[in-house]
């Protein structure tokens, strides 16, 4: 099932390379004695970790392995307040079910975090995840449109304002209109203004309005 970064951006997401890396060296956003507190309470997601996944026992042990994972994400934890106290915080883990040939053991019987990843493609991904063109994409597109949405805002105020009387209409940037038309066509804004409210409130931008 498309996860809301493929269904939003319209970027599917490729077919899994099965290098196992990402079952090798499991890194999740929350610090190993928070999840513990989680798994106590009943948390689902929590003990569904715990039941298939094992601890290395050093960041070492874990660099044998999947040294480009634990680089990349002892990197990014630095900017978490997640993780106060950074790579002490981090724990890696092993999937006890990735099979010698990189495949899953209980593949119809995974977890559902297992079948979301990555579920946004802000997710630490191994060097040679074939996720990773994918990631790039929805990023350069997730920045894109909020580029757009602040650009919608900035002329919704200057069209507020030019209605309001608090600007001249040679304030209006032209460039925001038909460049065949260089004057700014008062009956117009009304339509402009209206639009802007639609595309701003359209459901493929809402889940970008809280950055705003």
């Amino acid at each position: 099932m498309a996860n809301l970064f493929e269904k939003e951006l319209n970027i599917p997401k490729p077919k899994c390379c099965s290098t196992g890396d990402c079952c090798k060296g499991v890194s999740p956003s929350t610090p190993y004695w928070a999840l513990l507190e989680r798994a106590a309470k009943g948390d689902e997601f929590a003990r569904n970790f715990f039941s298939i996944m094992i601890p290395y026992a050093s960041h070492e042990e874990a660099r044998t392995i999947v040294p480009g994972v634990v680089e990349k994400t002892l990197k990014a934890a630095e900017k978490l307040d997640d993780f106060p106290n950074n790579a002490d915080d981090v724990v890696f883990y092993r999937c006890r079910y990735l099979q010698g040939d990189n495949r899953c053991g209980v593949h119809e019987d995974r977890p559902q975090f297992c079948r979301d990843y990555p579920d946004t493609p802000f997710v630490v991904m191994a060097p040679n995840c074939a996720y990773i063109p994918w990631g790039k994409a929805c990023k350069k597109r997730y920045f894109q449109m909020k580029q757009d949405i602040t650009q919608l805002a900035r002329l919704r105020q200057e069209v507020q304002d030019l209605k309001s009387g608090h600007i001249s209409a040679s304030y209006i940037d032209a460039d925001l209109f038909s460049s065949d038309n260089k004057s700014v066509d008062i009956n117009g804004l009304s339509l402009v203004l209206s639009l802007t409210n639609v595309y701003i409130g359209s459901p493929g931008y809402s889940f970008l309005l809280h950055s705003l």
